[in-house]
């Protein structure tokens, strides 16, 4: 009879132990990097390229800044919005809002140069690629902000 009551507590010995290996892992997690566009958890993955970044500049100064001034998407209401929130998302809500009175009258390719500028002037680190406007390559890349200049 006592050989019956071992098995269970045995078995329930085991469950807690996991249990407890796997939140002690949880926690040991090191915080994610800033700076950097993530995928699935903590892999950091640049998502736009200096050189698009550089042409979204051009974008920027051409027909952004007829109504926005840099800060409007490097202050603190911004990364508020933005922070956490998928990379496309962004695209998206530029690209389907702006410019104001003539949403999406601009080509594809000035929304991802416009996106990068902001990225860059957020200061996530560009890479070798340029920023891809595809759903379905950046359903899961969130937007992870380095803290704001300062003076925003």
């Amino acid at each position: 009879m006592s050989r019956s009551f071992r098995l269970p507590g045995v078995l329930l010995l085991a469950v807690v132990a996991a249990s407890v290996s796997a939140a002690v892992r949880t926690t040991a997690q090191q915080p994610l990097p800033q700076g950097h566009a993530v995928r699935h958890g903590a892999d950091t993955i640049p998502v736009y390229s200096d050189s698009q970044a550089t042409a979204g500049q051009a974008v920027w100064t051409k027909t952004c800044s007829e109504c926005h001034e840099s800060k409007d998407v490097t202050g603190g209401d911004f990364r508020t919005k933005w922070a956490g929130q998928p990379v496309f998302t962004l695209f998206e809500q530029i690209r389907t809002t702006m410019p104001d009175g003539n949403p999406g009258s601009l080509p594809k390719e000035d929304y991802a140069a416009a996106l990068a500028y902001i990225l860059k002037l957020n200061g996530l680190t560009p890479g070798a690629a340029p920023f891809v406007a595809d759903s379905a390559a950046l359903a899961g890349v969130k937007l992870i902000l380095p803290p704001a200049p300062s003076g925003y």
